[in-house]
């Protein structure tokens, strides 16, 4: 009996951390890069696989690129405003640099649950 009602409290205990945003810090206190919250592709099922578009294409508009990551274990509200975070700055970026580049196209990507990862594929 105690043991179930330990069980349960532990369940809501970390029901509660996974509803708030946890962000851990790199060992400079700086916050970690995008590459590094969606370090882990782990998944079980495709749709635990997402795909992110970030940036801004300085002369055409539109994502610098597209990156893949699992929902499976990460905070997606923290996924997601850091990516805001990259795209703001790369555009900020942009507008400072005088010279334009000629446009060059990044095609979507999708995502599937392979051999439990995340895998990127180009579609045609």
């Amino acid at each position: 009996m105690m043991k179930s009602i330990a069980y349960s409290i532990t369940i809501l205990l970390l029901g509660g951390c996974a509803s708030s945003p946890m962000l851990s810090y790199n060992n400079d206190g700086s916050s970690p890069s995008l590459t590094t919250l969606i370090a882990d592709k782990s998944c079980d099922a495709s749709f635990q696989c997402k795909v992110l578009s970030i940036g801004e294409r300085p002369a055409c508009g539109g994502p610098s690129q597209y990156l893949i990551y699992s929902n499976k274990s990460l905070n997606e509200d923290l996924v997601e405003q850091t990516a805001a975070q990259v795209t703001k700055q790369e555009q900020m970026s942009n507008k400072q640099q005088t010279s334009v580049d000629v446009c060059k196209q990044v095609l979507p990507i999708q995502s599937l649950c392979i051999n439990k990862k995340c895998e990127a594929f180009k579609t045609k």
